[in-house]
């Protein structure tokens, strides 16, 4: 040790403290997973560490309940605070101010708190999926432009179906912008109705490359499609909320174009079967009619037509039977009218007496022309049917007008008529002559008085004679 200058010794608090003094000024932010993690009521002692070394640090209660989140042992954490030393070990450290989750520890927390919130709203049910068209003319597919999802979509499509047309719309999968560019995209298919399902599709990456297809309005936009929308992103254990609000999950963008179309070869085989499914079916038909047309030909009316012509002729004589009784039957009924008509008249003048006469004369025509069509009717049954129709219908149609004839002029000369004119019809009391002479009563005998409408009882009190030719009073 030299003399000429005198060095000051420091004793260890001392130094710890010089050292402290000098790291109080740097106030900095850290990022590391958290590791031996121990407790205490007023403060928490852990480690940040990463793959090359591991930093002590302090935070009291105050700064620990600012934390969104539990401080928890594996987590990633983000941590500001100022550097220093403990003085009584000497140990460096950091006394953590403020501190939050980073990493993919913050976006799995995130996803998770994000998940649970849509799926309480319903839009992960499985009741809104809708089906895919089973041959699709037309499909959308949303994706970048610069990656290698666009060539296997295009690519496995072209294979499995190349009649399918697909439609891509280019947008960025990563990044701030990528969710209202696919958004949009989303947007622009439906109001354009372009495609009948569309492909969501970029390849795979990490929880913070895949963070656009976690985002809220991703799934909104999913949910609102009027069109089915299939998701192809990442690799299979890749999950996100796209795919779950999605109307079918692929796990690759190769598995959403496989979805989509059907497969060329297996149509083909299809198609064959129902081909073959069809032509059995005709022959089946085909043999089922040629087995009814040979039981109706067997049957008698096809194998013996007289059998036909028999029934009709049968019913042919059967009309004419029944014919013949109805016309029987209104004569008879007739004729009992005309007789009782007749019985009416012959209290009547001469000339109607004789109509029972003329009547009976009719009913002989009649019988005669009766039987003439019954002879007729031989030769050519159906004119005759029709003539004798005729015949008994202008008959009968004579008879009933000059019936009615008949019977108006009888009303005409009726005892009733003259009655409904004022006059009246009187007899004794128990007798039915009408008295005509007023020489026949006496006074105090009983009358009958008969009117149009009704009767009067009498009684005889005055009576007056008259001569028959010189009107005198007897």
């Amino acid at each position: 040790m030299g003399t000429g200058e005198e060095e000051r010794i420091y004793s260890v608090g001392e130094v710890n403290r010089l050292a402290d003094g000098l790291l109080q000024g740097v106030v900095l932010w850290v990022e590391g997973e958290v590791s031996n993690l121990r407790p205490y009521p007023n403060y928490t002692f852990f480690n940040l560490a990463d793959e090359e070394a591991s930093l002590s640090c302090i935070i009291f209660r105050d700064a620990l309940a600012g934390m969104d989140c539990e401080l928890r042992e594996g987590m990633s954490l983000l941590a500001r605070g100022r550097l220093g030393i403990y003085v009584r070990r000497g140990q460096f450290r950091l006394r953590v101010l403020e501190a939050c989750e980073s990493g993919e520890g913050r976006l799995r927390r995130e996803f998770l708190l994000l998940m649970r919130k849509l799926a309480a709203e319903g839009l992960f049910d499985e009741a809104l999926k809708r089906p895919l068209p089973p041959y699709p003319e037309t499909v959308g597919l949303i994706t970048s432009l610069e990656g290698a999802a666009v060539s296997d979509v295009a690519r496995n499509l072209t294979r499995r179906f190349p009649g399918t047309r697909l439609l891509i719309r280019g947008v960025r999968v990563q990044g701030d912008e990528a969710v209202g560019d696919i958004v949009s995209a989303i947007d622009l298919f439906n109001r354009a109705r372009a495609a009948e399902v569309l492909i969501l599709a970029r390849g795979g990456g990490s929880l913070e490359d895949l963070q656009p297809f976690n985002s809220e309005e991703v799934v909104r936009a999913i949910r609102g499609s009027s069109i089915p929308v299939v998701t192809g992103v990442g690799h299979e254990p890749d999950i996100t909320l796209s795919d779950l609000a999605a109307d079918f999950r692929a796990s690759t963008p190769t598995g959403a174009a496989e979805a989509v179309v059907p497969s060329r070869d297996e149509v083909l085989v299809l198609l064959r079967q129902r081909e073959l499914a069809m032509a059995s079916g005709l022959r089946h038909g085909l043999h089922r009619l040629e087995r009814r047309l040979g039981s109706q030909s067997a049957r008698r009316p096809f194998s013996d037509p007289a059998m036909l012509v028999g029934q009709a002729a049968q019913r042919l004589a059967e009309g004419e039977a029944e014919l013949v009784s109805t016309g029987r039957t209104s004569l008879e009924r007739r004729g009992r009218a005309v007789e009782a008509a007749a019985l009416s008249l012959a209290r009547f003048p001469r000339e109607y007496r004789a109509l029972p006469s003329r009547i009976e004369e009719a009913e002989r025509k009649l019988t005669v022309s009766l039987r003439s069509w019954m002879r007729w009717r031989e030769a050519d049954p159906a004119m005759r049917a029709r003539e004798l129709k005729a015949a008994v219908t202008e008959l009968l149609s004579h008879s009933d007008g000059r019936l009615r004839l008949a019977g108006s002029r009888l009303d005409a000369l009726s005892p009733l008529a003259v009655l409904s004119r004022g006059y009246a019809i009187v007899t004794r009391e128990g007798e039915a002559k009408p008295l005509t002479d007023s020489a026949a009563v006496a006074v105090g005998d009983g009358l009958d008085i008969r009117l149009h409408r009704g009767r009067i009882r009498g009684e005889v009190r005055e009576v007056e004679t008259r001569m028959a030719d010189n009107g005198d009073q007897a």
